[in-house]
């Protein structure tokens, strides 16, 4: 340590930062430094008038000196606290925390009216932020948890952030924002297109979130697609995904799409691929998702998705688990609704909604042949008998390089139709549907949508020539 270290500033504000135990330890080690540089005597005298300004409650410093953040936090008005590189002190010189931690935003959800906060702390030279419930900085429990994400709090300073939260979010003007939970319709609005909301969402939706944009090349998008639409399957995959925006405002009930097949290869999960990367990332992880999932997650993932198809790969590596119950995901999946739950304090919980369609890939009918009518009348067995494509390796590269901008175009074009054109184009197909089937009311909503959307979607993205019919869909229908 050298003479300008040991007589800063900086130094003393440390030491009386700590609590009196490691005040001491730390006062004979500054002691032993002094009296090794040959300023012992200087060192007396300094901690001395340091300990005259602690007496009369004399703040020593309370600027917040910080890295530069992309936040507007040098105007902070830090109340009885000081917050540096160094950490938080409250107005005793009591340091609570040794990282600097500041909210900086505030987010009022468009649907529940709850409001989340983003806090920001400087740790092992990054800025690091995250987004909370308010009430976890409010409550020692929950907010002990946000150790797990870096955060500096612990069972001995926790009631000190709590208080330093409060203060900080009283006395400053914290900037607010609105944000959202789901993606899809909001009103008129399709988000993310439309919503300038944050998403506040899950931690575990952040990768579908974000994947929901474009990369790559549209035009080398859409000559791959060229190259393969005249397939009868791709078309009705891709119409399934484009029909799912159309559902809650046709007030149709969602439905299942199990693309399944026998034969290994023969392009299900590339064809699903082709159909998610009309919205966005097609890859697993991003709008491709794994079918082991509980009952419960296929719910919570459906609320979160709202109007966009939910894709699952691979059914089959739950099927044959003794405790999966198809019959009871498709009944779950095609109500719409999750039911209703009491939370601890017995107070009614906020039921999920939903209103999109499911895309599910697998190697056998989804629906047993003993189900009842309301199974049958939910999924569209949709069994693929041919090869779909024989170049797959070059779709699969083109549609991961390429995706997310066909869906934008495709919402913009649906939004300056109008619904009301839509419902009545919708009402003919259901009811030649009808005419030339043998489909129940359920059955023909499905087959309606999805050829209304292949309809929509040729119109303003694709160039094909040849476009669905009821022929070309009449051998998934069950006889009612």
């Amino acid at each position: 340590m050298t003479e300008k270290q040991l007589l800063s500033k900086q130094t003393f504000i440390d030491l009386f930062g700590m609590n009196e135990v490691d005040r001491i330890e730390r006062e004979d080690e500054l002691f032993i430094e002094a009296k090794r540089l040959g300023l012992e005597k200087r060192f007396k005298e300094t901690l001395k008038k340091y300990e005259g300004l602690l007496k009369n409650k004399i703040k020593l410093d309370n600027d917040v000196k910080l890295p530069k953040s992309k936040y507007e936090i040098e105007s902070y008005n830090m109340g009885n606290y000081t917050c540096n590189i160094n950490g938080i002190t409250d107005k005793s010189n009591y340091k609570f925390s040794y990282i600097p931690v500041l909210p900086v935003e505030r987010y009022i959800n468009e649907d529940t009216k709850k409001e989340k906060v983003k806090i920001i702390f400087y740790k092992e030279a990054e800025w690091r932020e995250m987004i909370v419930d308010k009430s976890q900085l409010a409550i020692s429990q929950k907010l002990l948890l946000l150790s797990d994400h870096g955060l500096d709090v612990n069972s001995e300073n926790v009631r000190y952030y709590i208080n330093y939260f409060n203060e900080i979010m009283n006395v400053n003007d914290i900037k607010k924002l609105d944000s959202i939970s789901h993606i899809g319709w909001k009103d008129n609005l399709f988000v993310p297109y439309d919503s300038k909301g944050i998403f506040d969402g899950a931690d575990e939706f952040q990768n579908v979130y974000k994947a929901i944009c474009s990369r790559g090349n549209y035009e080398r998008w859409k000559k791959c697609i060229n190259y393969i639409s005249s397939n009868k399957y791709i078309k009705i995959i891709m119409a399934t995904t484009l029909a799912s925006p159309l559902l809650e405002k046709l007030k149709v009930q969602p439905f299942i799409v199990n693309v399944w097949s026998a034969a290994s290869g023969s392009g299900k999960t590339l064809s699903c691929m082709v159909a998610m990367s009309i919205w966005g990332n097609p890859n697993m992880g991003a709008l491709r998702l794994s079918s082991n999932n509980t009952q419960n997650y296929y719910m919570t993932i459906a609320s979160f998705m709202r109007n966009f198809t939910c894709y699952f790969d691979e059914l089959q590596i739950v099927k044959n688990n003794k405790n999966f119950d198809s019959e009871g995901l498709i009944m779950d999946l095609c109500n719409g609704t999750e039911k209703g739950r009491l939370n601890k304090n017995s107070q009614a919980r906020e039921v999920k909604v939903w209103n999109n369609n499911f895309l599910f890939t697998n190697n056998d009918k989804m629906v047993n042949e003993n189900a009842g009518e309301q199974i049958y009348n939910r999924v569209i067995d949709l069994e693929i008998r041919d090869k779909i494509v024989e170049n797959g390796q070059y779709i699969a590269k083109t549609i991961k390089e390429n995706y997310g901008f066909a869906g934008k175009d495709y919402i913009r074009y649906v939004q300056k139709i109008g619904f009301e054109k839509i419902f009545e184009r919708f009402i003919e197909i259901f009811n030649e549907v009808l005419e030339k089937t043998s489909a129940t009311d359920k059955q023909a909503n499905s087959i309606a949508c999805i050829l209304l959307a292949n309809q929509l979607g040729n119109a303003c993205i694709f160039e094909d020539s040849e476009l669905l019919s009821i022929d070309d869909l009449k051998d998934y229908i069950n006889d009612k």
